[in-house]
């Protein structure tokens, strides 16, 4: 059953991201507002788009423990950009804005928080609480797989020796497409553009089969 449900989806993700393409052109040429945490968080954003097209590429063409290690820094870039958003990064910034010119050794002690530390930041802060619930959810169900797939552990080795599941493999994907359409909310916010909120909006509607049914 899923392998049908699997080969109908995958092209539907790929016009969804076709779709975010488009405005993601339109939001690099608003720019995301001028202060320095906002630049990182929107290239940070950024980011997590290029990891959850690439992923898509991956398992379309058959590499799938390519696609799924990738979909770990997808989360994380997304999580990173709400962390400069939201949580209290004042030292951080004034410690990089200080740092000159930055070296191994200085990127080093730079480095933003470790996952769940951002993740507990973000908790205590203003950002939107019913977001935060579905990426604490996202990471409680895939926690423990992706750093395997991200890591080669026994999972990927395992995996990657008998085979995926199509199910496996399809909630994977939606579950990823959740990520990437806040990602989309995230990287229009950072435009200061009420109106480039609008597309997200109806990105939803246009590509709901592809995102699971607790989506906003």
């Amino acid at each position: 059953m899923y392998e049908k449900k699997l080969e109908a989806l995958l092209p539907c993700c790929f016009e969804m991201y076709d779709y975010m393409a488009e405005h993601v052109e339109l939001l690099q040429h608003l720019g995301a507002i001028p202060e320095l945490k906002w630049q990182m968080a929107f290239q940070s954003g950024m980011l997590s788009f290029e990891h959850g097209l690439s992923s898509l590429k991956l398992i379309a063409d058959g590499f799938t423990s390519s696609g799924f290690a990738l979909m770990r820094p997808q989360y994380e870039s997304l999580i990173r950009g709400f962390w400069l958003m939201y949580a209290d990064t004042e030292v951080w910034i004034n410690k990089l804005t200080s740092a000159g010119k930055i070296g191994p050794d200085e990127i080093k002690k730079l480095e933003t928080p470790l996952l769940g530390e951002m993740l507990k930041k973000l908790g205590s802060s203003d950002a939107p609480k019913h977001i935060l619930s579905q990426l604490n959810d996202f990471r409680s169900i895939n926690n423990s797989a992706f750093n395997s797939f991200t890591h080669s552990g026994l999972i990927a080795l395992v995996s990657n020796g008998v085979g995926y599941e199509s199910k496996l493999i399809y909630d994977s994907l939606r579950n990823c497409n959740a990520v990437a359409a806040i990602n989309m909310q995230m990287l229009s916010i950072l435009t200061g553009d009420e109106d480039a909120m609008e597309p997200v909006r109806k990105m939803h509607h246009l590509f709901e089969g592809c995102l699971p049914i607790i989506h906003s």
